[in-house]
């Protein structure tokens, strides 16, 4: 605060002698103008009344502090907002400085009452100094609804737009017993073919097969099986074993003794590997 004080009070002692002389000069001009004492609340307070002259100092100078601060200020704005104030602030001291001039030239000439075009000037002055001051507001935007936007001088300088085609995001690990898996997406399939599980054949099964391609003068042997039923090795030389069975019973077939021998020997010596 000590600081603060210490380094304005330099404006201070500018601003006094301005202050004075913008002053008298926006009054001296108004009544010229026909601004004079009013009686703003007639029916309420009958006896209290009000010089409207002193409208103009008042409006006409504090909207081109107030726009130039906003222009020089470090703080961030819209862009819009800063270069409404900037060129608005000039204006407001350009009227200012006309204001003054009329004044002193019309007090010099020995005028008592200002021209038609002055008192046409003035009249419109507490309008525009409105106008502009709620313009400067608005773009200012409200801090609490809107982050303020930074001021950009180079339009080309603003952020690109995003990739027409941009990279797709990884998918989210799904954590299955500690470990992060990725989450797989379900396989669509087509209506109406949908893989069913092939039942398990039994012997039974595979023993018919067998019969049906067995024919007279064929000798059922272990590989013979196999290669009609597309059996496994154990199960081809039972299926022999029966199929001889089978046909020593009913006769049919030529008996092949030392086959049916090595037949038995090898599933025997299956079932020995297996059992092992």
């Amino acid at each position: 605060m000590r600081h603060t004080a210490r380094t304005r009070w330099p404006l201070l002692l500018l601003a006094a002698p301005a202050a004075v002389s913008i002053w008298a000069g926006w009054v001296g001009l108004g009544t010229m103008a026909g601004f004079g004492v009013v009686y703003p609340l007639p029916g309420i307070a009958d006896t209290f009344k009000l010089n409207s002259a002193i409208t103009l100092p008042i409006g006409v100078e504090a909207y081109s502090a107030y726009a130039l601060g906003t222009w020089l200020t470090s703080r961030p704005m819209p862009r819009a907002a800063r270069l409404f104030a900037a060129w608005s602030s000039g204006i407001a001291l350009l009227l200012g400085l006309v204001g003054q001039v009329v004044y002193h030239v019309l007090t010099t000439t020995g005028h008592a009452t200002a021209p038609t075009p002055v008192v046409v000037f003035v009249a419109c002055l507490p309008v525009l100094v409105l106008g502009a001051g709620a313009t400067l507001h608005h773009l200012l935007g409200d801090p609490a609804d809107n982050p303020a936007e930074r001021d950009v001088r180079d339009t080309e300088a603003v952020a690109q737009p995003a990739a027409t085609n941009p990279v797709p995001a990884p998918e989210p690990a799904v954590e299955r017993t500690g470990v992060a898996v990725k989450s797989r997406r379900p396989v669509r399939r087509k209506p109406g073919k949908s893989r069913q599980p092939a039942p398990r054949r039994l012997e039974a099964d595979y023993l018919v097969q067998a019969r049906a391609a067995l024919t007279d003068g064929v000798e059922p042997t272990a590989g013979w099986c196999q290669q009609v039923t597309g059996c496994g090795k154990t199960l081809s030389f039972a299926l022999a074993k029966t199929l001889r069975t089978e046909q020593a019973q009913t006769g049919r077939g030529t008996e092949m003794p030392t086959q049916t021998t090595t037949d038995d020997n090898h599933e025997k010596n299956n079932r020995q590997e297996e059992a092992a």
